[in-house]
């Protein structure tokens, strides 16, 4: 267990590893996480954080690795040593997933992620954006589904958009008659229309804002 501090914010690192299968890496994953933790907190409040690092091969195949943060206080990244899209790292693909996880700990702190599909639309369209504020570079591949895709789910996001038993794994990651990564994507492009009418605010200082807020921008996709 390793504690780290950032401004007013700490984070402590609990790598499980004790068969050694992340030894050679550790270093690195410790040193990543703690940069992308320092420079979130200088633009947005966090509080204390347990992050739990582990092996495991349940990760986006084109990058090796997969985080999640379940609620409060709690974000878990899980890393495939054998996954050979890991060590190349394209675009510091392993510091943008944490970012974006770490805007899901700050919304946590504050509406929540939300249950509904309007809110987990905006809790990920707002995470995706604050990575480009930290980043920069292209959108994640996730993020950036074609308009064709896109537009003619447009009206039932809409219609769906209270709805606390909507599909998550349908909407997000296709396992339905949705594409795959339209939730995403649709909530990457949502923020981007109200950013755009919006000029003055960004993703960091959003992330306590509710999801009603954004709804208005539906009308835009």
């Amino acid at each position: 267990m390793m504690r780290y501090a950032a401004g007013m914010s700490s984070l402590t690192l609990h790598v499980l590893d004790a068969r050694g299968t992340l030894a050679d890496i550790r270093a690195w994953l410790c040193d990543a996480l703690t940069a992308t933790h320092e420079k979130a907190a200088a633009l947005m409040p966090l509080r204390p954080l347990d992050v739990v690092v582990q092996s495991g091969t349940w990760v986006i195949p084109e990058k090796g690795h997969v985080g999640r943060s379940p609620k409060p206080g709690v974000i878990f990244v899980t890393v495939d040593p054998g996954n050979p899209a890991l060590l190349p790292n394209a675009d510091m693909s392993l510091e943008r997933m944490f970012a974006h996880e770490l805007h899901h700990a700050a919304r946590w702190d504050g509406p929540g992620y939300g249950s509904s599909l309007g809110e987990a639309l905006v809790s990920e369209g707002l995470a995706g954006h604050f990575v480009q504020e930290l980043f920069g570079g292209p959108p994640e591949p996730w993020e950036r589904l074609p308009d064709d895709d896109i537009r003619p789910h447009s009206a039932r996001v809409a219609d769906e958009w209270d709805r606390t038993d909507y599909n998550h794994e349908a909407w997000f990651y296709g396992r339905g008659d949705l594409p795959r990564w339209l939730g995403y994507s649709l909530g990457f492009r949502l923020i981007e229309n109200y950013l755009q009418n919006h000029p003055s605010s960004c993703a960091a200082t959003l992330a306590e804002t509710s999801a009603q807020e954004f709804r208005p921008t539906l009308e835009l996709l």
